[in-house]
């Protein structure tokens, strides 16, 4: 039986006062496998915390992860691993076998956000770069990527240095292009799974700020939503502002299919279906005083169900071009409506794989920190890896906090509210959080491929 485990941003893990590579012979007397961790994390910080600054103070944008995904591989090798390179871009895939049984993979990712870093922390980012179109913008690790990708580092350190904990073989996939939802399927066409085994399980996760920097949360069932994205190029006649008569104003149009689209959501979608419809730019015109000739609309539509992508899907298209039939456009000027490739399927977690990662939870950090929360409308691509093989494999996502406990105590309260990821003020909790993603991660390694449940197949 084989083992693949995602690590969608960690956080960070210690090694024990050993020469780096041996393995421990066995715990101290009395000795828990809490107690070993916390010791390993302790000892093993300052490595860590060099490697998060490195990582914070050098940020790239996804497809441009060149120097995040050397130092990554540095990093495998460094714990022992054998590291194939690059795969999909700058992508990374370190493998540790440790004996029979399950193959693990663990996925992290890289890249980083075009938003300005307003933390005032001294180690902040002052990084630019040049995005697609060939702007120079500012560049930070505001979604955590840093802190996860320190955290996958931590973990393998560990396992490497631990072998007599658990039987299988590890993989550790370093993605590039997380924000374009497009990493994973990139380096899937590119061959990774050529280069591994198939992986029985995948387990992934994220740092969430709505959660204490001490705390681990798991989902049963749906965890992830499915995402398409589409630009409806909603075209007129232009004309000048002061004949308005003798043109087709695209923008009221425009206007007309947004407020329908919001309505579709209310009158042809179940309220116990979950469904979500985005737009999230509007393009139009150069002059005041001119009519253009169309308005481009970004949509991003969220869903649970294929059966709720496939009436949203069908409904962007209806309701735009039968609005603009009723405006009196014409058929050959109707709205054009583009599918754009970063469409990602839901992410379900597997009810046998969870129980089994959420005991490995319980091994390495108290009860109270582990709690059970809900699904959200966020997208990721953990989904594609456990859809990339011949038949669908079990997969299970899970979170855990990046925020002081007294800062979210406080927010609850009424008090300042705390940064969300993507914004210029997030940071997170930094030792807690290294500390508690470092830890899940081990404790997910362990529910599913320590000795006790490393079952040969």
């Amino acid at each position: 039986m084989k083992l693949l485990i995602t690590v969608l941003c960690l956080g960070c893990l210690l090694f024990p006062p050993l020469t780096f590579g041996e393995s421990l012979k066995g715990n101290p007397p009395g000795a828990t496998t809490q107690t070993l961790v916390n010791q390993t994390i302790e000892a093993d910080f300052p490595h860590l915390i060099d490697l998060y600054r490195y990582l914070h103070q050098n940020p790239e944008l996804h497809d441009q992860e060149s120097k995040t995904g050397a130092r990554m591989a540095s990093e495998m090798r460094t714990a022992g691993f054998t590291v194939q390179e690059p795969i999909g871009g700058h992508g990374r895939v370190g493998i540790l076998e440790n004996g029979k049984g399950p193959v693990l993979l663990l996925r992290t990712v890289m890249d980083a956000l075009p938003i300005r870093e307003e933390t005032g922390l001294p180690y902040a980012s002052t990084t630019t770069a040049l995005s697609a179109n060939g702007k120079e913008v500012p560049v930070s690790h505001v979604c955590g990527h840093d802190a996860m990708m320190v955290s996958s580092i931590g973990a393998i350190r560990y396992l490497a240095a631990n072998k007599n904990g658990w039987r299988g073989t590890v993989i550790l996939v370093a993605q590039p292009a997380d924000e374009s939802l497009l990493g994973a399927r990139t380096m899937i066409r590119d061959g990774l799974v050529n280069v591994i085994a198939e992986p029985d399980y995948i387990v992934g996760y994220h740092l969430l700020p709505t959660f204490s920097s001490k705390q681990i949360a798991w989902v049963s069932g749906y965890v992830t939503t499915g995402a398409e994205t589409a630009e409806v190029t909603v075209r007129g006649i232009p004309g000048h502002g002061s004949f308005p008569a003798d043109a087709k104003d695209p923008i009221p149009l425009a206007a007309h299919i947004i407020l329908a689209y919001q309505t579709m959501l209310t009158r042809e979608i179940s309220p116990l279906d979950t469904a979500s419809l985005n737009i999230g730019y509007i393009h139009a015109g150069q002059e005041v005083n001119a009519i253009p000739a169309e308005v481009k609309l970004g949509v991003t539509i969220r869903f649970y169900s294929n059966s709720v992508r496939d009436k949203l899907l069908f409904g962007i298209r209806r309701i735009a071009e039968n609005q603009a039939r009723a405006y009196g456009i014409p058929e050959d000027r109707l709205p054009v409506i583009k599918l754009l490739p970063a469409g990602i399927g839901s992410a379900y977690n597997d009810q046998a794989l969870t129980a089994k990662v959420v005991a490995g939870f319980k091994q390495v950090t108290d009860a109270e920190n582990i709690v059970e929360t809900t699904k959200l409308l966020g997208a990721d691509e953990t989904s594609a890896f456990a859809n990339a093989w011949d038949k669908p494999l079990p997969m299970t996502f899970y979170f855990y906090g990046s925020t002081a406990p007294k800062a979210l105590e406080a927010a609850e309260k009424g008090g300042p509210a705390v940064p969300s990821l993507h914004t210029s003020g997030f940071a997170p909790d930094l030792r807690p959080t290294l500390t508690t993603g470092t830890k899940s991660l081990i404790g997910a390694v362990l529910g599913v491929l320590g000795n006790t449940n490393s079952e040969v197949h």
